[in-house]
């Protein structure tokens, strides 16, 4: 059962920070999906996207948070180890 809750604690971290990045990258590209409802529509969006994709200010709030994660998730697994050994 602990196993079970250990790794949707993971889970839900590292999907956290997903849906943090993804929605930034939408807020930096200024897209809304809402008024896009064709093709022709999306695809100047989708480029902007593709272009901030590329732009280091993008990266750099990615891998700070990407090495919290791992940190997270390290100290998840350590206190669980803690808790069994």
């Amino acid at each position: 059962m602990i196993e079970l809750i250990v790794q949707l604690v993971i889970v839900s971290i590292w999907a956290a920070m997903l849906i943090i990045h993804t929605r930034r990258l939408f807020r930096l590209a200024h897209v809304e999906l809402k008024t896009a409802r064709t093709a022709k529509q999306l695809r100047p969006q989708l480029h902007r996207m593709w272009w901030w994709l590329g732009r280091e200010e993008y990266w750099r709030a990615v891998q700070v948070d990407v090495l919290r994660g791992m940190q997270m998730t390290f100290m998840v697994f350590l206190m669980v180890w803690g808790i069994y050994a």
